[in-house]
């Protein structure tokens, strides 16, 4: 996948680190629905949540689907929109790009009837213990930084490399859990996965 044949996201800044908790989890405090912003869907929960990661439980058995990874609230506001989603195999961004992870998906979301340039990209894949491992390590070694997640770890772009950043600076970034990995174009981004509250 070569995320540089899309322009950069123009989306305003989202303030997706007090964290986008949809109304699908059961055990959430209420908030807001999102809000659009001209092309971007823009959160604006009522008060802070907790970071949550992405629930695989619903995927974990099959192949992911564009509309299955991400949470409703937030495919509804990109249907209004009239955004859909291409998709891909899943690839890594190493270098050179990683053989496609059999059964993953990265999907690129835009409203393909206009020119305007805002996009967003989701994927996920399983992938073994074996992959991950070795996988993290190529990106490490490629500049990309390891951080610790509630379960897993993140493995996010050097932000002087990255197109897109999130209001902390973090660009693309990879959550590897157990047996599964999910990406997108910035780890506050990830939150818009399905999720439940850690």
């Amino acid at each position: 996948m070569t995320r540089s044949r899309f322009a950069p996201l123009v989306f305003p800044a989202v303030t997706l680190a007090v964290a986008l908790l949809l109304s699908g989890c059961a055990a959430a405090a209420p908030t807001a629905a999102p809000t659009v912003t001209g092309n971007a869907v823009s959160p604006t929960p009522t008060e802070a949540q907790p970071v949550r990661t992405p629930d695989i439980s619903a995927t974990a058995a099959g192949t992911a689907t564009c509309e299955g990874m991400i949470e409703p609230d937030t495919l509804a506001e990109f249907k209004k929109k009239g955004w859909t989603a291409k998709q891909t195999p899943f690839t890594f961004e190493t270098q050179p790009s990683s053989a496609p992870v059999e059964g993953g998906l990265i999907c690129t979301w835009a409203n393909y009837s206009v020119a305007s340039g805002n996009l967003m990209e989701f994927g996920w894949a399983h992938v073994t213990s074996d992959v991950a491992t070795t996988m993290a390590a190529q990106l490490e070694k490629e500049g990309w930084r390891r951080e610790k997640a509630a379960s897993g770890f993140y493995i996010t772009q050097d932000p002087s490399r990255a197109i897109t950043t999130d209001d902390k600076g973090y660009g693309m970034t990879y959550l590897f859990g157990d047996g599964w990995v999910a990406v997108s174009d910035t780890k506050q981004y990830l939150l818009l996965l399905r999720g439940t509250a850690d």
